[in-house]
């Protein structure tokens, strides 16, 4: 009896821990979303307010959105470890890879809610055209998921550091190419003039540089272990400074092309009018007030003078991070809302033929359902999975 009473006491109690909140609420949010994907999956696309005349809603926003923050952290940091040889950031290596795994199975599931058939997916590798962008993401996103989820299992497995290396830097140009690809899915489409322009593909590579400098810095100021080291302050202000430049960098060239249109608006009249609907349109706070002062002006405040200040530092990327989907948001929507011919709004009548596109409940749940996913697989590979064991950290 002694010896099973002694057994007893040396077993392991399961205690909770802070990053347990992660799938706590995530697993919350994926019940609450469970509704509106049911749904989504029994109606196909039909209870979604998307429509013929805006075909891309909030989904495809929330895609690219998610898809600038993992293809950006990843090439940052990869960047940052392997060319400018900054070994004090590889010790999150096992972070940040599953962190931008998770963001991108929650980016491919959404944008395949956005297929009216998306059980169908596997034609386009079985009859790959490749003379579209839309073959090339799809093909793009599998090369590089297969090659973060191999980075990962030697990360946590912490063996073979030659060949991550080397996969590392191959995740560069595959990156690069990925973000190039997903800017000219909307750069191609000559019918859409504000989207027809070469200069959004390197707009699309810019904007993923800044959000992922941003979610970078999230990921060392929660999670490093020592805070009071000098590599803590070390890299913490030297992403600061890098986040912050990105996105005064991207700021300053979105301004310049932005006056350019409106300058020119007489000789491109649908160009300008879908500029004017994001800059004073009905959701024209979604950019001034959620992109530009807390998406931009407090986090540069914050990056640049209050660096030192680890809770005002993790304010500031949290707000990056968060209030980024208003750029991907504000780059997909507007422009499909604008008309391609004058009277289209008003030359036909039906729910599914409707310019002024506002996303339903049952979008944002779906959305909610993702992020829930998304939440509670990250906290439970936080929970269970050596990303945050002592050893990474050293």
């Amino acid at each position: 009896m002694a010896q099973i009473v002694s057994t007893a006491e040396k077993r392991p109690r399961f205690t909770l821990r802070l990053t347990d909140l992660i799938w706590i609420v995530g697993a919350i949010a994926l019940l609450i979303g469970a509704v509106g994907m049911l749904d989504r999956l029994r109606f196909g696309l039909a209870p979604a307010a998307i429509g013929s005349y805006v075909p891309w809603g909030l989904w495809v926003g929330f895609y690219d959105y998610l898809v600038w923050l993992e293809v950006g952290s990843l090439m940052l940091f990869s960047g940052m470890v392997y060319l400018a040889d900054n070994y004090t950031l590889a010790k999150i290596k096992p972070l940040v890879l599953f962190t931008g795994f998770v963001v991108l199975l929650m980016a491919l599931i959404l944008v395949a809610m956005d297929l009216g058939h998306f059980e169908r997916f596997w034609h386009v590798y079985l009859y790959a055209d490749f003379g579209s962008m839309i073959t090339w993401m799809v093909w793009l996103h599998t090369a590089y998921l297969l090659l973060l989820a191999v980075e990962l299992l030697l990360a946590l497995r912490g063996t073979a550091k030659g060949l991550l290396k080397v996969l590392g830097l191959l995740s560069l140009p595959l990156g690069l190419m990925l973000i190039l690809v997903s800017g000219s899915i909307f750069g191609v489409v000559a019918a859409r003039p504000l989207w027809n322009t070469s200069n959004l593909p390197l707009m699309f590579f810019i904007s993923a540089l800044a959000a992922g400098a941003s979610l970078l810095l999230l990921l060392v100021v929660v999670f490093w272990t020592d805070k009071t080291s000098d590599d803590y302050t070390r890299l913490t202000q030297r992403l600061a400074q890098i986040a912050g430049w990105l996105m005064l960098g991207g700021t300053f060239v979105a301004g310049v092309l932005a006056f350019t249109i409106l300058y020119q608006g007489g000789g491109n009249p649908q160009r300008a009018a879908a500029l004017q609907l994001i800059l004073t349109g009905p959701f024209w706070w979604s950019f001034w007030i959620m992109h530009i002062l807390l998406g931009v002006i407090v986090p540069v405040v914050i990056y640049f003078l209050f660096y030192k200040s680890r809770w005002l530092l993790m304010i500031g990327a949290a707000l990056s991070v968060v209030t980024f989907v208003a750029v991907t948001l504000n780059i997909v929507i507007p422009v499909l809302a604008t008309p391609e011919l004058e009277g289209l709004a008003e030359a036909y009548h039906h729910q599914k033929l409707n310019l002024n596109y506002v996303p339903n409940a049952n979008e944002w749940l779906v959305v909610i359902f993702v992020f829930g996913f998304g939440a509670l697989l990250y906290g439970l590979g936080l929970r269970f999975l050596p990303v945050l064991s002592k050893r990474t950290q050293e």
